[in-house]
């Protein structure tokens, strides 16, 4: 498979693909990206990630790494890290390794650091309408990517018994506050509290290391008493779903 030389996107080329992906998920991608996620080891010269055209047709690819700026470009992006091919022209139904280098320095040694892979794809123009007016849409995945030093204290094997969930209440406004005493980021795809019969579903977020974030309802309303059950899927290294579940006093 031969690269094509680097050549980023325009601005307002760069605006249509962002609009073009606003709901597109990673299923949809016809250039499919193996895993959910990616840990990039502290000790290791570089990281690799796979890709497969499944399109009948072939596509460019190009792919960076950005500081958590959804709107990033290659031109603006800022992230110590290196995307060898940047660009590269994939056939039907072939294969392509990405392969990501860090090249900065000074990263915190003690716990992780996240970054983003952006993966646009851009298809083809139809040359049997060459003539006409085409719209070209494009599609971006972005994954993270996490930096992961080697000297982080214990595993990441250990965050689900590490956590530490709780009730902040205010009045009759509430929230679950989540600890994280560990070096790695606790990722979750969604949390619901639960008492007697009724269930709130909460905004879940990603919870930093050695740090902490409140979860509120999507539609709060007063607790009732009882006791209440939080159950929270936490997502692995593997892109799997841990069921978590604890009961917290209120």
């Amino acid at each position: 498979m031969n690269a094509l030389p680097l050549r980023p996107l325009r601005a307002a080329t760069f605006a249509l693909a962002l609009l073009a992906t606003l709901g597109a998920s990673l299923a949809q991608a016809s250039v499919v990206i193996t895993g959910t996620r990616v840990i990039y080891p502290g000790d290791a010269r570089e990281k690799t990630v796979q890709m497969t055209n499944d399109d009948a047709f072939p596509n460019v690819v190009q792919a960076w790494v950005d500081v958590n700026d959804p709107a990033s470009t290659p031109d603006t992006a800022k992230a110590p890290f290196l995307v060898n091919p940047a660009v590269s022209r994939m056939a039907p139904g072939s294969g392509q390794t990405l392969r990501i280098l860090y090249t900065g320095s000074g990263l915190p040694q003690d716990r992780e650091s996240l970054f983003h892979l952006n993966v646009l794809q851009i298809p083809p123009r139809n040359a049997a309408k060459a003539g006409q007016n085409q719209m070209l849409l494009m599609l971006r995945n972005r994954l993270k990517l996490f930096y992961r030093p080697a000297q982080i204290a214990g595993s990441p094997d250990q965050l689900p018994q590490k956590l530490h969930f709780s009730l902040v209440r205010n009045g009759n406004a509430w929230r679950v506050e989540v600890k994280n005493p560990t070096g790695y980021y606790a990722s979750f795809s969604g949390a619901t509290l639960s008492v007697g019969e009724r269930q709130w579903k909460l905004q879940a977020s990603m919870v930093p290391p050695m740090g902490q974030a409140q979860w509120s309802a999507l539609s709060p309303s007063a607790l009732p008493a009882g006791q209440a059950r939080l159950n929270a899927q936490l997502i692995n290294d593997y892109g799997a779903r841990l069921e978590l579940r604890h009961e917290l006093a209120h």
